[in-house]
């Protein structure tokens, strides 16, 4: 467990994270401050924001258990991610800047009308709910297996610290915090692979033997997940949905003062992903090493299978890390990557309630609620949404913990697959809608409604229909972004369309 060392460096962290968020909530002067922080925001802030977003306990905690279980064939999803920030920053940032948007579903709202901004903010509802509530569970781990509480003590602990500092600051504690938090996230990271090179005393040319070093997946079988064509189709398509038209992604790169600062912001965080992920599938790689490869590994996931009463063995990989840094790491060093796991889980739910309350108040509250209400009125109803939405998260998470799943060898592994699966389920879908608003003339308010039906109702069908039946399924989820995104592409184009409300800003920054 943790020693009075270990203790020092995690209650300094909890208390510079806290500060950091008052500091930021000095700064506040209306909800334009707390949704975008006056778009005042660096280029280096928001793109580590970002990066510390997406790098979520998930990353920490499951991405080890990817090549500790299999090997490197999860990288081919980082190709594709990468490649798909620069999409965003070409195709999709600057029409956010010319429109002038506080959520990006505003720009449906100009394009297409207020079916389409209410069916988006729907989609974005759900989606971000399902992704962060599993975040919220992979935080959880650790902290169960740190304080020796129960799950649902763990998950509305975290849950409540990051609604604090979101009350507190808005975007700006969100995006600083993150800085602090994705420093650290690297730090934890580095200290960990260098504990295990110091703790191996197998050769590193055992892992290539084994067969554990492989990256490249040529297949083309579409049931298996981490190939180098899923990763450079399925994953591209997917985080130019989660990162061009997810809210809680895109909101850091609205908050920069211009087009060209924000593209930086997206291009930078693609630029970190490649090493994160390489770093994390190393540790886990070093831990197959260390535990004595797979027979030890599944010796310890047996114990604490019983230790902590879980329905199977397999979903005790995902404890595997935190148990192996709490019960062998020297005082001090097992403090910060501990609060390295809390920055990732604290990094990943903030900016999702952020995300989430300012979605609420621009394209719900104000809309149907509050259009002649004032700029206080819609700060106070911000924090109320900041709450809710941080006890609709503790449900989520609560659900999966009850009922999460371990994967396998075809759809990868543990929670850093769910996590990614329940994005590629809603996300696409809506991509469709907007890359048929940015890049033709076409689509329409009803049109756009058949169109997103078409391509959700398919992939919840190809998802879900196979279990009720007793069958495989004849798809893997990377290839899902295809089918949801490719099919409701293909229906909203076929509707004619009208001219936008608004083509261009004035002052909108960057052209």
């Amino acid at each position: 467990m943790l020693g009075p060392l270990d203790l020092l460096v995690l209650g300094s962290y909890l208390v510079l994270i806290l500060g950091i968020g008052l500091w930021a909530g000095r700064r506040q002067t209306g909800t334009e401050s707390y949704f975008l922080a006056n778009r005042t925001l660096p280029f280096w802030a928001a793109g580590l924001s970002i990066v510390a977003t997406e790098t979520s306990a998930l990353t920490f905690i499951g991405a080890p258990v990817q090549s500790l279980r299999g090997d490197w064939t999860y990288l081919q999803l980082a190709f594709g991610s990468a490649l798909a920030r620069v999409l965003v920053a070409v195709i999709l940032i600057g029409v956010y800047y010319r429109h002038r948007v506080t959520t990006v579903y505003d720009f449906l709202y100009d394009r297409f009308g207020p079916i389409s901004r209410s069916l988006a903010t729907a989609l974005f509802f759900t989606g971000r709910l399902l992704g962060s509530g599993v975040r919220l569970y992979g935080a959880s781990i650790a902290l169960v297996i740190v304080a020796g509480i129960d799950f649902p003590l763990a998950i509305a602990l975290i849950s409540a610290v990051a609604v604090a500092y979101t009350l507190a600051g808005g975007l700006r504690a969100v995006v600083f915090t993150d800085v602090v938090q994705g420093a650290l996230l690297m730090v934890g990271g580095v200290a960990a692979l260098i504990a295990l090179l110091a703790a191996n005393e197998q050769p590193l040319a055992a892992l290539a033997d084994a067969g554990k070093l492989r990256v490249i997946d040529l297949s083309l079988d579409p049931r298996v997940a981490y190939t180098l064509a899923a990763g450079l189709i399925g994953s591209t398509l997917l985080t130019l949905s989660t990162h061009g038209t997810d809210q809680d992604m895109i909101q850091r790169a609205l908050g920069c003062r211009d087009a060209r600062e924000s593209r930086r912001s997206m291009i930078l965080s693609g630029l970190l992903s490649l090493p994160i992920a390489a770093l994390f599938l190393a540790i886990g790689s070093l831990l197959w090493l260390v535990l004595g490869g797979d027979a030890g590994a599944a010796n310890l996931a047996e114990r604490i299978a019983a230790e902590h009463s879980l329905a199977s063995t397999a979903k005790a990989y995902d404890f595997l890390f935190p148990v192996y840094v709490l019960s062998t790491l020297p005082a001090g060093l097992k403090g910060l990557i501990v609060a390295a796991i809390f920055a990732t889980a604290m990094s990943s739910l903030d900016s999702a309630i952020s995300a989430l309350s300012t979605t609420a108040v621009t394209n719900v509250w104000r809309p149907i609620v509050g259009p002649n209400r004032d700029d206080a009125a819609a700060l106070r109803m911000a924090r109320w949404f900041a709450v809710l939405f941080g006890i609709a998260l503790i449900a989520v998470a609560l659900v999966v913990w009850a009922t999460e799943g371990a994967g396998g060898e075809r759809e990868g592994f543990g929670i850093l697959m769910l996590g990614l699966k329940v994005l590629s389920w809603i996300f696409p879908p809506l991509l469709g809608m907007f890359l048929v608003g940015v890049l033709t003339d076409r689509g329409s308010d009803p049109g756009n409604a058949l169109a997103v039906a078409a391509g959700l109702g398919t992939v919840l069908a190809l998802e879900f229909w196979p279990q009720l039946a007793g069958a495989p399924s004849p798809l893997a989820w990377t290839w899902y972004p295809v089918i949801g995104c490719g099919l409701c592409s293909a229906v909203a184009v076929l509707f004619p369309g009208r001219r936008p409300i608004l083509d261009s800003a004035p002052g909108a920054g960057g052209h």
